[in-house]
């Protein structure tokens, strides 16, 4: 669950930009007809690529595929390829400290513990379970800002959260939601991945580097993410090659890899050119694609308590989303009287 550039006093379904694009997709000057068109396609793209990351885990954890290894060559490969596509654009990551630093934060946050727990519970949980969690993320998003003193109030973000949490009671309370007794256990480390991501949007707020470009930054901490991540392998799992898991394994982890490089330019991209108020639909899309694949490709069918969870969750999503547009909409007046 990558992070994207953000700016304070700004919680959505997503991250936002800095800059000239992201004015002009957050403030008055709302883009329309043509301007909407590649940034639209560009959400299309991104949310249905990461709504398969939780299938993606869910091929590799059928081949046993070791999760600090899978994690790992996740980074790798994903970091490499932004890494050639960075070389080719002249716009290679920087190594200043506060980079270096930053990148480490969000290889944490944003790609080492959303992989990890959301790979552990896909060898218990359903794909199309464990997809609902990140209905969560703009919810607790909103609440570490408001802790941080980066956000305001506001009543609507906040009955979202709780709404978004309900949902997950009416999946982990009834025994009939889950595939066995117990599983609820796994539904709470999947919940890791949405704190996690939650956190690296804080973040991602609060520290980003100065004159960092986007795709530069993403590929930094991919890449740091790789670095952390091969002690971790070699300790926990032996030097483990991806080829060891077979067709299965390497396919759910080249799948994954190539969502990570998607969805990473595809978030900066968005944002940059239409703000995080268009972006915050992301995570409709997520939901919908992640329930999607899962059906697909196992065949996947959710009972009734699960659906209900859903529509709470999909309804405190709006909520929150609904919260960050009168945000937005508050600060371009707060703007725009201070400028008058």
């Amino acid at each position: 669950m990558p992070a994207a550039p953000q700016k304070k006093n700004t919680a959505s379904g997503g991250p936002s930009a800095t800059g000239a694009g992201a004015d002009a997709g957050e403030g008055g000057g709302r883009l329309r007809g043509r301007a909407l068109i590649v940034p639209t396609l560009l959400l299309l793209l991104g949310g249905i690529s990461y709504g398969g990351i939780f299938s993606a885990n869910k091929l590799a954890a059928g081949a046993s595929f070791p999760v600090f290894a899978y994690t790992f060559w996740i980074a790798l490969f994903a970091g490499l390829a932004l890494l050639i596509v960075c070389a080719m654009r002249g716009t290679l990551p920087q190594l200043s400290r506060a980079h270096l630093l930053q990148y480490l934060r969000l290889a944490l946050l944003a790609v080492m513990l959303p992989v990890l727990a959301t790979a552990i519970a896909a060898r218990e949980l359903p794909a199309g379970v464990i997809t609902l969690v990140l209905t969560l993320v703009p919810g607790l998003t909103y609440l570490m800002s408001f802790a941080a003193r980066l956000e305001r109030f506001e009543a609507l973000s906040l009955a979202g959260l709780a709404l978004g949490a309900g949902g997950v009671l009416l999946i982990v309370l009834p025994e009939q939601s889950l595939p066995e007794a117990g599983a609820w256990v796994w539904m709470l480390v999947a919940l890791v991945a949405a704190v996690a991501a939650a956190g690296s949007n804080v973040v991602a707020a609060a520290y980003r580097p100065p004159r960092s470009h986007s795709l530069a930054l993403a590929c930094g901490i991919l890449l740091a993410a790789a670095v952390v991540m091969l002690p971790v392998m070699l300790v926990a799992d032996g030097p483990y090659l991806f080829t060891d898991a077979g067709w299965r394994g390497i396919a759910g982890m080249a799948w994954a890899a190539a969502i990570h490089c998607v969805t990473f330019y595809c978030f900066q991209e968005v944002t940059r050119r239409a703000g995080a108020v268009f972006f915050a639909q992301f995570n409709y899309l997520v939901v919908a694609a992640g329930i999607f694949w899962a059906l697909l490709i196992f065949d996947e069918t959710l009972g009734l308590w699960v659906w209900a969870a859903l529509a709470c969750m999909v309804v405190g999503l709006f909520l929150v989303n609904t919260g960050a547009r009168r945000r937005t909409v508050a600060a371009s007046r707060a703007t725009a009287g201070g400028a008058s």
